[in-house]
């Protein structure tokens, strides 16, 4: 979605992300763009936030649809939503997927990263007022009510070893010899014979490796699950063991 559609297209520096379709106008703030059409990082980057919501319109709402419910009624539905997720009774992703009318809802509303002045105004302020882990009371807009979580972020770098057959890999390595590289690399970088940077410099197949593997921040349900796990799972200045994705191995270095 845009401004006037909530959102301007953020672009989003990943290669893993969990939903790796084309992007639409209308869904271009849900959909992660592919690596393919990633482009330049520039130096300094405007501050950003990483958030997940949830959306309820209301009769006369912005592109609310025809059956929509009236506005007490959409403010009632999404305090009861609310109050479920406060008590542990469903989680913010099962909610948005099952009660949301934002096409991030297909993405347990998540929305990504954006910067300030990418929302309407009314969301920024509240999407930019949370602390990470936080989740707003209810709000409205013009597009209706919402609650908003904010994501909490890890930032890391990785190592990728494609292989034949593996997700957008061009490699002709067997699968056997990645897992073998990956492991000569893992035990370089154990016995400090190269830094984390210059082996995904010289090895990693991925397009970060010209920034020595970093990946920037990046929150929960933006990357393949397994890849998030990892990440996730592991403290500043660790590095995880050997992790498969459909795009091959992986090591992974939390940097924050």
């Amino acid at each position: 979605m845009r401004k006037g559609m909530l959102l301007y297209p953020v672009i989003i520096i990943m290669l893993l992300v969990a939903s790796c379709g084309e992007t639409s106008d209308e869904t271009a703030a849900e959909e992660m763009v592919p690596v393919e059409t990633v482009e330049e990082i520039p130096a300094e980057q405007p501050e950003m936030i990483y958030a997940s919501h949830i959306l309820i319109p209301f009769q006369g709402a912005q592109n609310a649809p025809a059956d929509a419910m009236s506005r007490e009624e959409a403010r009632a539905e999404l305090e009861i939503i609310s109050d479920s997720i406060s008590t542990g009774l469903i989680t913010f992703e099962d909610a948005a997927a099952n009660h949301s009318s934002c096409p991030s809802s297909q993405r347990g509303g998540s929305l990504g990263a954006f910067p300030r002045g990418a929302m309407v105004p009314e969301f920024e302020e509240v999407a930019f007022a949370l602390e990470p882990g936080e989740i707003s009371q209810v709000f409205e807009t013009s597009y209706g009510f919402h609650i908003v979580l904010s994501q909490k972020t890890v930032q890391a770098s990785h190592i990728l070893i494609a292989y034949e057959g593996a997700s957008r890999s061009s490699a002709t390595r067997t699968q056997e010899e990645a897992l073998e590289l990956i492991e000569s690399i893992e035990n370089e970088l154990s016995a400090n014979e190269l830094t984390f940077e210059e082996a995904a410099g010289e090895y990693s197949d991925c397009p970060s490796s010209q920034v020595g593997g970093d990946l920037g921040p990046f929150s929960r349900n933006v990357m393949d699950p397994a890849f998030e796990e990892a990440a996730f799972s592991i403290e500043p200045g660790e590095m995880s063991e050997i992790v498969e994705t459909p795009f091959g191995y992986h090591l992974i270095l939390r940097t924050e």
